[in-house]
């Protein structure tokens, strides 16, 4: 009994002292929560039903420059990246980013041929509208250039059945232009389609 004890007693202390270490490689492998919060309150999500019938699912997430300083941080500690790896990885969001008001969109359609927002023919519509009601219309629209893994890994509510996609709106949509109503959200993006209509509002 003596020997169990002191080797329960043995464990913690190793565990106790291992503690940081042991949470900054959790970190690095399986995420920090800074990322998780960042994203968690740059995403909204939209379900658009028939009845019980499941129309589409919109989530979108705002690639500001706060998400995008979160997300350099998150790839980098993922991938074990120095700093000059790190710039050049993630210079190109953050430079889209200074160019454009952009998101990354994911889209459930449970007709699949249906779910084709960057195509030219497509049925939907996708705008951005400003608080003061001038709304915008993408710069472009294109599927996702991270991989499966990653999009899982940096946006989980993108599941196996949507597609992901990274859209861009001009720089001047996201600037606060005349009086907008008070109350009114910052940003709002909206999509509509034969299957209905769905806004996500960030304020």
């Amino acid at each position: 009994m003596r020997d169990a004890t002191l080797a329960v007693l043995a464990l913690a202390a190793i565990a106790a002292g291992c503690g940081p270490r042991s949470v900054s490689l959790y970190e690095k492998v399986m995420g920090s929560p800074s990322y998780e919060r960042v994203t968690e309150s740059a995403t909204r999500t939209r379900e658009v039903h028939d009845g019980l019938d499941t129309r589409f699912i919109l989530s979108a997430t705002w690639l500001s420059e706060p998400w995008v300083s979160a997300f350099a941080e998150e790839y980098s500690n993922i991938y074990y990246l120095d700093a000059a790896r790190r710039e050049q990885v993630i210079s190109r969001w953050r430079g889209e980013s200074e160019k454009h008001v952009r998101f990354f969109v994911a889209l459930y359609v449970p007709e699949e041929k249906g779910n084709d927002l960057e195509k030219p023919g497509t049925l939907w519509s996708l705008r951005l509208v400003r608080a003061d009601e001038v709304d915008f219309e993408p710069v472009y629209i294109r599927k996702s250039s991270l991989r499966p893994e990653e999009i899982s890994r940096f946006f989980p509510y993108s599941g196996t059945w949507y597609r992901a996609y990274e859209v861009a709106f001009p720089l001047e949509a996201g600037e606060l232009a005349g009086s907008p109503r008070a109350g009114s959200p910052r940003l709002k993006l909206v999509l509509s389609g034969v299957e209905g209509r769905a806004v996500l509002a960030w304020q």
